[in-house]
């Protein structure tokens, strides 16, 4: 049977993160605290108890030239026990319904390894998303760097405005709301990582990936002002080398000078199905391929 969560339902969805994702219990109770709304969650239960769920984050996209709704399906779980039955396939296919019925255009999804992009394919899926990876070494960095005093705070809205603006014209790229960039932030740092800020303003979220490499799961910034937010990075996430992902096509180290360690790798990073009433021709991708970003890839 499938339904809609329930505020009551959170310690049985909490424990099912646990077994899939097999984290500890205060990643599972930071989502379910901080993010977990029971209208944007699918259940599938059986016996009355919670077998598979995932859920659906709100966001918009950018589709000929202007913003439409979509969501992006997170956190797909069905417990050990219940795999193989089908569940999930329901679940995507009630999803893809919900979502129609909210007059949300698009669905994407990040699968958690490249062997359920053919999984996820039979739901009506398509490889879409793409970034490019740079490694660049702290002297690179230094090089560019610009001077910086102490560490500069910037809310979530102010952050959030800039990302909007910078991608508000890039067809394919995904706009998060001030809650959902918050939350990504906050998760960032509860798994250890820092959003590193400065004033223009400019930002990049920031964690450990290894010993002496800092990963950027995303850098949002105009050329101008990326020489301060190296000094901030240098100075608040030291590493000797730094990977550092951007959408594909962005074009902003080569603007400021800086070549990769190696050829910038792209990498594809996620699907997107359009639901009743869409297609994929009403995308018009150009160069600026299309990015998620925000930590979802």
């Amino acid at each position: 049977m499938i339904g809609f969560a329930n505020w009551e339902d959170r310690p049985a969805l909490a424990k099912l993160w646990q077994v899939c994702f097999e984290e500890e219990k205060r990643y599972a109770n930071f989502f379910f605290n901080n993010a977990f709304c029971p209208e944007n969650c699918l259940v599938y239960r059986v016996g009355g108890q919670p077998a598979a769920m995932l859920h659906l984050l709100p966001a918009s996209m950018v589709c000929g030239g202007k913003a439409v709704r979509i969501h992006y399906v997170f956190a797909c779980a069905t417990a050990p026990e219940h795999r193989s039955h089908g569940y999930m396939s329901a679940l995507l296919a009630y999803a893809a319904l919900v979502g129609a019925q909210r007059e949300e255009q698009f669905s994407a999804i990040l699968p958690a390894n490249p062997s359920l992009y053919a999984y996820y394919a039979k739901s009506g899926y398509q490889t879409f998303f793409e970034r490019d990876e740079y490694l660049l070494r702290a002297e690179q960095l230094r090089e560019q760097a610009a001077e910086v005093e102490g560490r500069k705070y910037l809310p979530a809205e102010v952050l959030n405005r800039i990302r909007n603006t910078l991608l508000q014209n890039w067809e394919g790229a995904v706009l998060w709301d001030d809650r959902a960039f918050w939350f990504a932030s906050e998760d960032n740092r509860a798994y250890g990582g820092r959003l590193v800020c400065t004033h223009g303003p400019a930002y990049a979220i920031c964690r450990y990936a290894g010993e002496g490499l800092c990963e950027v799961t995303e850098l949002m910034c105009t050329t101008e002002h990326l020489p301060k937010l190296f000094g901030a990075m240098l100075q608040e996430m030291p590493a000797s080398n730094y990977r550092i992902r951007l959408p594909k096509g962005s074009g902003l180290l080569e603007m400021a000078g800086l070549s990769s360690l190696s050829a910038p790798e792209p990498v594809f990073c996620g699907m997107l199905r359009p639901l009743d009433g869409a297609s994929m021709d009403q995308l018009q991708v150009g160069e600026k391929k299309p990015y998620l970003g925000l930590g979802k890839d």
